[in-house]
């Protein structure tokens, strides 16, 4: 048996709506990427969505609109996709790293740690799908003047208090890679209900264009969305809450399973999107090869830290973080998989479990 670690959620009336916007002959971003904007605004509960080419332009084109750069510097955790550190970097600005806590998103105590008087923007990160604690950052968010902004890369669907996470913040980012639960193949979107942000950052998605046509306001950058790429939202969006709903199913079958064995995230009093599904074991590494070489692929997310990246050769510890780099694998998630195949996963990590005793 063959299990992918994911496979993109795209069925055949997403393929039929992209071409009919392909035989329409303007494959641009046009009409279709309004009406998905529109739509993702009204999901999300947000006046202001702009969709980007990727989500780590999304994250990229906030910054510049915040009017964050050379010299300034951004709070980000440290257990993260590299995009999250990144695209601070790209606008001229550094990264602030901070530990994660228990629920492998950013813990807000970090932050007193490290803040100064040049810290334009915290940056939050929904990792999974969980959640962060949205009281406690705004609550610094306000004590130090300093605006959040969520990088919701991987939580599509989650929820705090209710809430969208992607609700949260003066605003926030999110991707739309082939591997997300909604996907456009490649694509990313802001979300806000700051008016004068919006404006900013669709004249820096459009080479600084305002209203009038060639009338560059701006420097910006070519960030735009096509409306093909916006055709594949457009559909999955109107499936997206039984899409959640599989993955819940599935998580909790996982959970049946698996409870006793091994570790992994209880998301308490919130609402997870499950964009992955993380187990905890010290022999990761080992569990990873058993499974692949019984057919099961499976993701080390993230073997390090962003800090120890070649990129930033940082020194600083942050061992809530290093732990979860040691010890998490993602097992299997996706529309398709079945409960059989599921149980095939599980039966290979409990046969694991026995040979290492």
């Amino acid at each position: 048996m063959k299990i992918p670690w994911a496979i993109p959620n795209i069925i055949e009336e997403d393929k039929n709506f992209a071409k009919d916007i392909i035989d329409s002959g303007w494959y641009g971003m046009g009409n279709i990427v309004e009406l998905f904007e529109k739509n993702m605004a009204k999901y999300i509960g947000v006046k202001h969505a702009i969709a980007v080419n990727n989500g780590t332009s999304a994250i990229e084109v906030l910054l510049r609109a915040l009017n964050i750069g050379e010299g300034d510097e951004v709070i980000v955790p440290a257990y993260s996709y590299i995009a999250t550190a990144s695209a601070v970097n790209l606008i001229g600005a550094q990264p602030l790293f901070v530990d994660v806590d228990e629920t492998m998103t950013i813990n807000p105590e970090e932050i007193d740690k490290v803040i100064t008087n040049r810290t334009k923007a915290i940056m939050c990160v929904d990792l999974t799908g969980n959640p962060c604690d949205y009281s406690k950052l705004l609550e610094k968010s306000k004590i130090y003047n300093v605006p959040l902004i969520v990088d919701g890369a991987q939580s599509l669907g989650s929820k705090y208090n209710n809430k969208s996470c992607l609700s949260y913040g003066i605003a926030s980012t999110t991707s739309f890679h082939a591997a997300k639960i909604l996907t456009t193949i490649e694509g990313g979107m802001i979300f806000t209900n700051d008016f004068e942000l919006m404006k900013t950052i669709k004249k820096i998605r459009n080479q600084g264009e305002g209203e009038n046509k060639y009338l560059h306001e701006i420097l910006g950058g070519n960030y735009r969305m096509t409306d093909v790429a916006a055709a594949f939202g457009i559909k999955q969006l109107e499936r997206i809450e039984k899409t959640l709903k599989k993955r819940e199913e599935k998580v909790d079958y996982y959970k049946k399973l698996l409870n006793g064995h091994v570790k992994y995230l209880d998301v308490k009093n919130n609402y997870s999107s499950y964009f992955i599904f993380p187990v905890f074991i010290k022999d990761r590494d080992k569990l990873y090869e058993f499974l692949k070489n019984n057919g099961i692929e499976t993701r080390k997310i993230y073997p390090r830290t962003i800090p120890k990246q070649p990129l930033y050769k940082n020194r600083e510890n942050f061992p809530v973080a290093e732990k979860f780099c040691r010890e998490t694998l993602s097992l299997p998630l996706y529309d398709k998989i079945s409960f059989e195949e599921i149980e095939y996963v599980c039966n290979k990590i409990k046969e694991f479990l026995i040979k290492i005793k």
